[in-house]
C-alpha cells in the first residue's frame, strides 16, 4: 500500500502483481527492496524470484520461509528515509570500442565433453551447411540432428538432449526466426541444465555478420539481423553458468567443408563468449577505453533543424532533448506512446504523494476502479506532469518542440508523423532512438509476449525512423542501446537480443549513409529514467556507478560530433575494466597443478555406490574435498574456511575397468579482508590433449576460523514417511551402501526438509590411497544434504534432483562431529526444472552451527528416475555394488 498509493482495503492476497496492480519489472524491485530493509532476516528475493512470485499471496508465503524474524521487524513500523535522501553514486563516464583480437593459438583450449550418444538440435533453416555441420560432429560420437526453426516448437524436448546449436537463415534472418530461437531456447533449458548436471550442455548460435562481429574494417554486414542471436547466448550464459555457451559470428570460406569442419571444432571447444570464423582465422572481442571526445565547437545541425527524438521526452531523453536544444537550438520533434500533454486537474494538480494522487483518483471516479485501472491513471498523470516539465524546459532553454502521440512500432503512422513535419518544417537532420520498455523475467519464466513487446519496441521502432527517413540527408543517427546487449544480464533477454539487433543494424546503416554519424551507445545505467531510488541499490550492489543526466547528455552530444569514430561505444560509469571479463576465455588466471589422481574403480572403491545410469559418477561432495586439499597444498598453515561459486561444467563419468586421470589446478592465493581465495579447478585430459574442465570453484582459506551464527532457526516440517518404508530403496535414492548417510529425516514440506546424518568413515575406507588420514570437510554428511535434496524434490514434484551449483560455503570447524549431525535444509526458490536452497549443519550434541551452505541449486529432471534405477555398474552384480 506504501509503495503503490493503494488503499489496504483494497488489496487482496490473490492479486497478480503485473496483470491485477499494474506493477511493472522496476517498481517490483522498489518494493521488494524495501521488504528487505524491513526484513533483513527474511529469504531474499532475487531475479530469479520475479517469473515464480506473482501474487501478494506468493511474496507472503516465501517470506514466512522463516521463524528467524526478530519480534521488532515483524510488528515495528520503521521510519524510512525519503528517497530523495539517498545518494547516487555516479562517476565519470569510461568510454570504449570493440575491437577484434585475433584468438593466441598456443594457449591451451578446454574441450567440451558431451556424454556419447547424447542429441544435439541444429535448428537450421534451409542452409547446406547444416549437412556437413552434422556429418563433422557425428564423428565425435554425438548425435546430432536438423530441425526447422518453426517445426522445433511442435516437437517434444527429447530427455537426452545435451545440445541446442541454432544457424541463422542463409538467405536472412527476420524477426520471427529470433523470436523462434528464443522459445526453443526456452523449451530446451531444462534438458540442458539436466544435461549440464549429468554430464555437460552447450548452446550455440552462429550468426552470418562479417566473421568480426560487425568490427571489420569495411563494415558491410551480409545479415544484420543475425547479431541478435549473440544477446540469447550471451543472457542464456548469465543465467546458466552450468551449460557452456556461446556466440560464433561466421565469415566467409570458399571451401564449405573446411567452414564446417572449423565450426564444429569451434562449437566443442571452450573459451570466449563470442568468437568470429573465417578463412583468416578465429578472433575473440576486446574492449578497448578510447579518450573521451573532446568538442571542437564545430556545429553539426543548424538552428531551426528538425531532429526526432524517440522516448516520450522522459527520462534520460528528456535530459537529452534539453542538452541538443542548448547546444543547436534545433526543432524537436518527441514521439511517445503516451497522449499530448494537456492541463492537468485542480483536484490532482497539488499532490505529490502517489497515496494521494491515487485516493484522488479513486474520490474522483465516475465507476468503482480495479487497482490496474487506477494505476493506469497515476502513470497517465506522471506522464503528463513530466512531458509539460520537458516542453517548458526546451522553450526555456530557447528551443521549440512538437510532440506526438504514436506506437512507433507502427511504421505507417510513423510515417505520417514525419511526412506532416517534413511538409511543414523541412527535412529530418538528425534522430535520437531512446524508446525501450522492460520486462524482466528468467528465460524459463518469459512469455511470448513479453519477448515481443521488448524486442519490438527497440527493432521495430528503429526500422520505422529509418524508413520514414530514408530520402532524409541526416546529420547524425544516435541509437540507445544498452550493456544489456554487449554482455547479457540475468532476466533481460529480450532487452539483450534487441539491443544487439540494433547495434548491428547500426553498423549497417553507417555503410548506407557514409555523411551521417551513425553511433549506437551501449550505455550503463543513468542515475534518472526507469533507474529508480530501489534500482540505485541493486547497482551499487553490484559495484556498478551510475551516468549523471547532465554527464550522458553531454557525453551524446560530444558523440555526435565525432566525425571517423567508431559506430558501436560502450559508455560506462566508473571502471569499465568490471565488465571486460566477461568478454574473456573461461580461464582467466594461471593455475599450476596442485595433485594428480588416477581414478579407478578398485583404487577408490567407494564409487561403487555412486552410479547413475550404469556409470560410476565422482560426487560433487568429493571434488569439493579435492579442491580444497588442492587449494591447501600450496599455502601450508591455513585453515579451509570455505568456497565461492561452486561449478560443475561436466561430470566426471566412467565405466568398470576404465580410468580417469584428474588433476587439481591452483592458483596463487590472493588477500581479502582477513581471508585468502585460491581459484582452483578440476581438469582431465580428453581427445587430442586438450584438457577437460570438470569443476571450478573459489576456496576460501584461513588463519583462524570465525563461529559461526545461525540463520534458519526453524523451518516448519511435518513428518516424513518413506516410499515403502525404505530411504534407500532405489526408486529415489540410488546411492549404495558406502554413502547410506541419512539415518533419519525429522520432517519436510515444501518449505525444506531436515534430517540426521552420519558422519564419514576415515578416508583410508573408501580410498585405497587417501591424501590425508582425516577429511578437511565430511563429503558424506555433504553428499547426504544433497541426498535430501533428492527426496525433496520427489515429494513436490514427483521427480529427481541433481546438484550442479553451490553459491557459497563456510565451514566453523576443522573436522566435523563424528557422531554425526543434523542436516536443515530451506528452499529459497522452486519450479518444475529447478530448485535453490540454504542448509545448515548443526552438532547435535551443542547445537552449535557446524557449516553453513547457500545458494545451493540442483537441476530437477522427471527423465532421471530412469537413471537412478541403473544404479550398478554391468559387470558387477550385488556383491561388487551392494544392493542399493
Amino acid at each position: 500500500s506504501e509503495k503503490t498509493g493503494y488503499p489496504e482495503e483494497m488489496l487482496e492476497p490473490d492479486m497478480a502483481l503485473d496483470s491485477d496492480l499494474g506493477i511493472d519489472s522496476i517498481k517490483r524491485v522498489e518494493i521488494l527492496s524495501a521488504i528487505r530493509e524491513r526484513l533483513p532476516d527474511a529469504p531474499a528475493i532475487g531475479p530469479e524470484h520475479l517469473g515464480q512470485l506473482r501474487t501478494l499471496a506468493e511474496i507472503a508465503r516465501h517470506l514466512e520461509m522463516t521463524d528467524s524474524l526478530p519480534s521488532v521487524a515483524r510488528e515495528a513500523k520503521p521510519t524510512l528515509k525519503d528517497d530523495k535522501e539517498l545518494p547516487s553514486r555516479t562517476s565519470s563516464i569510461k568510454r570504449s570500442g570493440l575491437t577484434a583480437v585475433p584468438l593466441d593459438k598456443t594457449t591451451p583450449e578446454v574441450e567440451i565433453s558431451l556424454e556419447e550418444g547424447s542429441e544435439l538440435w541444429v535448428i537450421d533453416d534451409g542452409s547446406s551447411l547444416a549437412e556437413m555441420l552434422c556429418t563433422a560432429i557425428s564423428k565425435r560420437g554425438l548425435r546430432p540432428r536438423i530441425v526447422r526453426s518453426s517445426d522445433a516448437l511442435d516437437l517434444s524436448t527429447p530427455p537426452n538432449l545435451s545440445g541446442l546449436i541454432i544457424i541463422s537463415p542463409p538467405e536472412g534472418t527476420d524477426d520471427r526466426f529470433i523470436e523462434n530461437a528464443f522459445l526453443i531456447l526456452k523449451n530446451a533449458g531444462s534438458s540442458l541444465r539436466g544435461a549440464a548436471a549429468a554430464g555437460g550442455a552447450l548452446f550455440v548460435t552462429v550468426s552470418r555478420l562479417d566473421g568480426m562481429f560487425g568490427c571489420g574494417d569495411m563494415q558491410m554486414l551480409k545479415d544484420p539481423l543475425s547479431g541478435a542471436l549473440a544477446g540469447l547466448a550471451k543472457t542464456a550464459a548469465r543465467e546458466w553458468p552450468d551449460v557452456q555457451c556461446k556466440a560464433i559470428d561466421l565469415g566467409d570460406f570458399s571451401d564449405r567443408d573446411s567452414m564446417a569442419a572449423e565450426l564444429a571444432g569451434e562449437i566443442l571447444r571452450g573459451g570466449p563468449v563470442e568468437v568470429g570464423l573465417s578463412e583468416a582465422g578465429r578472433i575473440s572481442l576486446r574492449l578497448v577505453e578510447t579518450p573521451a571526445v573532446v568538442s571542437t565547437g564545430a556545429t553539426v545541425i543548424g538552428e531551426g533543424d528538425v531532429v526526432v527524438i524517440t522516448g516520450g521526452g522522459r527520462g534520460v531523453t528528456a535530459a537529452t532533448a534539453v542538452t541538443l536544444t542548448e547546444a543547436f537550438r534545433p526543432l524537436l520533434v518527441l514521439l511517445g506512446r503516451s497522449p499530448e500533454p494537456v492541463q492537468e486537474p485542480e483536484w490532482s494538480a497539488g499532490l505529490a504523494d502517489e497515496s494521494a494522487v491515487k485516493r484522488a483518483i479513486i474520490d474522483h471516479a465516475e465507476e468503482k476502479l480495479h487497482p490496474r485501472e487506477i494505476e493506469q491513471r497515476y502513470r497517465g498523470i506522471l506522464a503528463n506532469r513530466e512531458l509539460l516539465s520537458t516542453m517548458d524546459r526546451i522553450k526555456a532553454a530557447g528551443g521549440r518542440a512538437i510532440y506526438r502521440s504514436v506506437d512507433i512500432r507502427d511504421a505507417a503512422s510513423v510515417n505520417g508523423i514525419i511526412t506532416e513535419v517534413r511538409a511543414e518544417h523541412g527535412p529530418i537532420r538528425g534522430i535520437v532512438h531512446g524508446a525501450g520498455v522492460l520486462a524482466d523475467r528468467l528465460i524459463a519464466d518469459k512469455s511470448r509476449e513479453q519477448f515481443s513487446l521488448v524486442y519490438s519496441t527497440k527493432v521495430d521502432g528503429l526500422r520505422s525512423l529509418l524508413s520514414a527517413t530514408r530520402d532524409d540527408d541526416l546529420r547524425f543517427l544516435v541509437i540507445f542501446s544498452s550493456v544489456t546487449g554487449r554482455f547479457g544480464r540475468v532476466g533481460q533477454i529480450d532487452y539483450s537480443v534487441a539491443n544487439e539487433a540494433i547495434n548491428k543494424m547500426a553498423v549497417a546503416e553507417a555503410a548506407l549513409r557514409p555523411g551521417c554519424r551513425t553511433v549506437s551507445i551501449n550505455w550503463g545505467p543513468w542515475d534518472g529514467g526507469m533507474v529508480t531510488p530501489a534500482l540505485k541499490k541493486v547497482f551499487a550492489a553490484e559495484g556498478v556507478g551510475l551516468i549523471g543526466l547532465d554527464a550522458g547528455s553531454d557525453f551524446l552530444i560530444r558523440e555526435i560530433s565525432a566525425a571517423g569514430a567508431p559506430v558501436e561505444i560502450v559508455a560506462v560509469a566508473g571502471d569499465a575494466d568490471q565488465r571486460k571479463a566477461s568478454l574473456q576465455p573461461a580461464r582467466s588466471v594461471l593455475l599450476d597443478e596442485a595433485v594428480s589422481l588416477n581414478l579407478t574403480l578398485e583404487g577408490y572403491p567407494f564409487l561403487r555406490s555412486h552410479v547413475l545410469d550404469g556409470k560410476a559418477v565422482l560426487p560433487m561432495a568429493v571434488i569439493v574435498e579435492w579442491l580444497a586439499h588442492g587449494a591447501l597444498h600450496g599455502n601450508p598453515g591455513f585453515r579451509f574456511h570455505g568456497f565461492n561459486d561452486l561449478r560443475i561444467c561436466k561430470g566426471v563419468v566412467f565405466e568398470e575397468d576404465t580410468s580417469c586421470s584428474l588433476r587439481v589446478m591452483a592458483g596463487k592465493a590472493a588477500k581479502r579482508d582477513t581471508f585468502y581465495l585460491v581459484p582452483v579447478e578440476l581438469t582431465s585430459a580428453g581427445k587430442d590433449g586438450r584438457s577437460i574442465l570438470h569443476a571450478r570453484a573459489e576456496i576460501v582459506l584461513s588463519g583462524k576460523l570465525p563461529e559461526g551464527i545461525r540463520s534458519i532457526t526453524e523451518v516448519p516440517l511435518p513428518p516424513y514417511h518413506p516410499q515403502n518404508g525404505e530411504l534407500y530403496d532405489r526408486e529415489r535414492l540410488f546411492h549404495g551402501p558406502e554413502l547410506h548417510g541419512i539415518e533419519h529425516v525429522i520432517g519436510c514440506s515444501e518449505l525444506g526438509i531436515a534430517a540426521t546424518v552420519k558422519a564419514a568413515p576415515p578416508p583410508a575406507t573408501w580410498i585405497r590411497k587417501p591424501f590425508r588420514s582425516s577429511w578437511i570437510t565430511d563429503p558424506l554428511v555433504i553428499d547426504s544434504a544433497f541426498q535430501m535434496m533428492i527426496l525433496w524434490s520427489f515429494e513436490k514434484f514427483g521427480a529427481g534432483s541433481l546438484p550442479c551449483f553451490a553459491g557459497r560455503y563456510r565451514q566453523f570447524a576443522e573436522s566435523f562431529p563424528r557422531e554425526g549431525v543434523q542436516v536443515v535444509v530451506r528452499i529459497t526458490a522452486e519450479q518444475e526444472s529447478g530448485a535453490h536452497a540454504d542448509m545448515e549443519f548443526l552438532d547435535p550434541g551443542s547445537g552449535k552451527l557446524v557449516a553453513r551452505l547457500e545458494d545451493y541449486e540442483c537441476v530437477i529432471d522427471p527423465s532421471l528416475k530412469q537413471a537412478f534405477r541403473r544404479n550398478r555398474l554391468p559387470r558387477s552384480g550385488p556383491a561388487q555394488m551392494g544392493a542399493a
